[in-house]
């Protein structure tokens, strides 16, 4: 046993259950991440809210907290047991979400969000560090892109329960479920998940001091690396419209096709999930394989180069289809394209640096995505909308939400960019 207590594992079927937890518990992320997006209207008129408050509390009072919990977190991750901060965060985050059907104001509201933000930054570095050491090599793409994949299924299976319990039993008594539901998650990863080894590594990249120092320090030279900054921003950028969608979407389509809430999740859910999980898949394993052929990691982000301006026409069908079957089909060509860099990017960015890094280097990455796509996007189509609603009434967020589709053409671009100046990998 090592000094931080944890034993190897001794097959690779406890390595693909470990994988099948961290997947449970990135779905769990993001199905409670989901559930104010396909509630947003009955909370919005029951405690008076506009369309920048709404972003605000999706983007910047979630993100904010997410982020700077996520830096130390990540320390935390590189040097401490990974299963216990796993459940720690796990257990903080199901109790926010089961506190948020108490909320009476925006400023309760914001509260329980910047919980669930400190709560959820967990699973990212715990899961991308213990991938490393799962799955090394050329298979780290693949799990890392089967590992995002969770991402989808948990946005289908909240948005789906979200708006048939919502509709049901109200919205307050939806979040104290899921909330619940988290508790047996956090039993199930504390009583059955094994711990996994970590790679040892010497030398001079090691980092021996865990102050803020050391950490700022840490995170500058990963930053300094060769074209790491264009991919960090490229692939923060890859995620707007997928960090617009779930928080939007539901709103879009009650406000401008008149869809029931009871049927928001079952309509939209589906299509975008079913889509953004076949993106990964695919993409992890066509990388994959580029990867191996061209011998460096960097290889692998022709996936998205290539994947991410076809995102773009999509959108806009989604956004201006005269009816609702061929916005909901522009919603999953769009996602299985824009799903394309998640593994990719991840897995050539922790791929750059030394284990003991990986964490520390995902987060980095984690900040780029958070601070574009799920702090600034949200509150910037909120603000747009208001803007707008006395020219377009209703109308305004169709509108409002045009502003990203610039976003998938620039995520290609400095991915490209990305390609040519990575050196190693």
């Amino acid at each position: 046993m090592n000094a931080i207590g944890e034993t190897p594992p001794r097959s690779a079927v406890v390595a693909a259950y470990s994988l099948a937890l961290l997947f449970l518990a990135n779905m769990f992320n993001y199905a409670d991440r989901a559930l104010l997006g396909i509630v947003v209207e009955p909370i919005r008129k029951e405690l008076h809210l506009s369309d920048t408050q709404i972003g605000v509390l999706q983007g910047f009072a979630f993100s904010l907290f997410f982020l700077v919990a996520g830096i130390a977190i990540a320390r935390w991750v590189d040097r401490g047991n990974r299963r216990l901060i796993l459940v720690l965060g796990v257990g903080l985050w199901s109790a926010a979400t089961a506190a948020t059907g108490l909320t009476h104001d925006f400023y309760s509201l914001a509260l329980t969000r910047m919980l669930i933000g400190v709560g959820e930054a967990t699973v990212f570095p715990a899961a991308m560090s213990l991938l490393a050491d799962l799955y090394p090599g050329p298979k780290l793409s693949r799990a890392a892109s089967i590992f995002q994949a969770s991402s989808g299924v948990g946005i289908m299976t909240g948005s789906i329960l979200a708006g048939v319990l919502g509709a049901w039993l109200g919205w307050r008594a939806m979040f104290e479920l899921f909330g619940a539901a988290g508790v047996a998650l956090v039993l199930l990863i504390a009583l059955t998940m094994r711990a996994t080894p970590r790679t040892v590594t010497t030398g001079p990249n090691v980092d021996a001091a865990p102050g803020a120092g050391a950490l700022l320090a840490t995170m500058r030279s990963i930053i300094a690396m060769p074209g790491f900054a264009w991919l960090a921003v490229g692939f923060g950028m890859s995620n707007m419209v997928l960090a617009c969608l779930p928080v939007w979407g539901p709103a879009f389509l009650q406000r401008s096709h008149q869809v029931a809430l009871e049927n928001v999740g079952a309509l939209i859910g589906p299509p975008a999930v079913i889509g953004a999980v076949l993106g990964n898949v695919v993409s992890g394993i066509i990388a994959a394989r580029v990867i191996q052929r061209g011998g460096n990691r960097r290889a692998g982000l022709i996936v998205p180069i290539i994947a991410l301006p076809i995102a773009a026409p999509a959108y806009a069908i989604f956004l201006f289809a005269p009816t609702l079957p061929v916005a909901l089909a522009g919603v999953a060509v769009m996602n299985f394209m824009l799903a394309s860099s998640l593994g990719p990017c991840v897995a050539l960015a922790v791929s750059l640096v030394e284990p003991s890094r990986r964490a520390i280097t995902s987060t980095v990455m984690l900040i780029a995505q958070t601070l574009l796509a799920f702090a600034l996007g949200p509150l910037l189509i909120g603000q747009v909308s208001d803007a707008l609603v006395p020219t377009y009434g209703e109308e305004a967020l169709r509108y409002a939400l045009a502003t990203m589709l610039i976003a998938p053409l620039m995520a290609s671009l400095l991915l490209w960019v990305a390609r040519r100046r990575i050196t190693t990998g």
